[in-house]
């Protein structure tokens, strides 16, 4: 997959633009808060339909603008492709794709594959469980269809079920009546999440150790650990086994919205034990390995985003990460020009201000 141009109209602090990309390495390069993870935010949203940066839409949108709109053309399997979204101060988002009104975003999702990496994402091995669902429910959404169809239909089912419960000492007919339904649909939807999560964990895991390996030349062994798949039957035995705890806790306890993944070093915890630098270290080889997952589920690699990923990095894993790039299409942002100097056969960018200038 290749990412050939993108225009921006009044998204962030960029009025307008048109940039056009290697399909090697490109560089943008730049002083804090010109605009260089804007651009990338606007590339992203194509992959995920949403930020990874903020869940308010609205906040796209230049100030005292009335919309804002990114469009994108990429080539998938020697095929060129439009995308398009804009999205209305009114709240109001419409998506296109070679012209034509996408209706839902399952139909959105998986046309661009893209992996991001940001400052932000460090909080996969530092923070709680949700950052480590959401680096699964993230990735597997671009690439297969029925996990993002099992993943829609759970979050429904879970919103009913919880709403059932939270309400159950005003009206505890309604839950005896129905609480079973939502029950039974997010055990059976959990059980393709559940699995489907499992065989994808056992592959990054597979892909970072590689990745390490490499990398730090078996100087240093990470593990992630994702706990034995359940079936539906199993989900519904916790459910009923635990009804009376869940109706006093006021929420649903147990499910694939509890799910985390063990990350360790050296068989200790990386949230504890590993320095910044490790950390940071495990996030990009998980993002990395992302990449390759995905490229072997497509046939092609995904866009390559990595915001700010040089800081607090050696040079040594700086070169691996650049060396370890070949043969994919990468956009990094960067603050130190001296870090051009790595790519010499790379795009480069400059960005000041929200307006990006091509330099090479």
């Amino acid at each position: 997959m290749i990412l050939k141009r993108v225009r921006y109209q009044n998204f962030r602090n960029i009025a307008s633009a048109d940039i056009s990309f290697s399909p090697g390495i490109n560089l943008f390069c730049g002083d804090n808060a010109q605009g260089k993870t804007n651009a990338l935010e606007g590339i992203y949203l194509f992959a995920q339909g949403r930020s990874h940066r903020t869940a308010k839409e609205k906040d796209y949108i230049t100030y005292e603008q009335d919309f804002a709109k990114v469009i994108l053309d990429y080539e998938n399997k020697q095929r060129e492709n439009q995308l398009e979204l804009r999205y209305l101060r009114s709240g109001r988002k419409f998506c296109r794709k070679n012209g034509l009104a996408l209706r839902k975003m399952s139909e959105f999702i998986g046309n661009f594959n893209a992996v991001i990496f940001c400052p932000e994402y460090l909080s996969v091995v530092r923070e709680g469980p949700s950052q480590r669902r959401a680096f699964m429910d993230g990735a597997l959404a671009q690439t297969d269809r029925v996990y993002l169809s099992a993943l829609q239909k759970y979050n429904a089912a879970l919103l009913q079920r919880n709403r059932l419960i939270a309400e159950y000492p005003f009206h505890p007919e309604a839950f005896d009546q129905t609480e079973e339904l939502w029950a039974e649909q997010l055990a059976e939807e959990g059980e393709i999440l559940s699995f489907k999560r499992a065989e994808y964990m056992e592959k990054i895991e597979k892909e970072v150790r590689k990745i390490f390996e490499d990398m730090m030349e078996g100087k240093e062994e990470p593990r992630l650990l994702y706990r034995k798949p359940m079936k539906k039957e199993e989900y519904m035995e916790l459910f009923r086994n635990n009804r009376q705890r869940e109706l006093k806790a006021g929420t649903t306890l147990f499910g694939v919205h509890k799910d985390d993944i063990e990350i360790l070093l050296n068989e200790r915890s990386a949230r504890v034990f590993a320095s910044q630098g490790q950390q940071r270290s495990i996030a990009v080889a998980m993002k990395l390995a992302e990449g390759e997952v995905c490229r072997e589920k497509t046939g092609e690699f995904p866009v390559f985003l990595l915001d700010d990923v040089f800081s607090e990095l050696d040079d040594r894993r700086k070169n691996y990460i650049l060396s370890g790039m070949e043969g994919r299409q990468v956009l990094i942002t960067c603050c130190d020009r001296k870090d051009a100097e790595r790519i010499p056969d790379g795009r480069v960018i400059f960005v000041e201000k929200g307006q990006y200038t091509t330099v090479r």
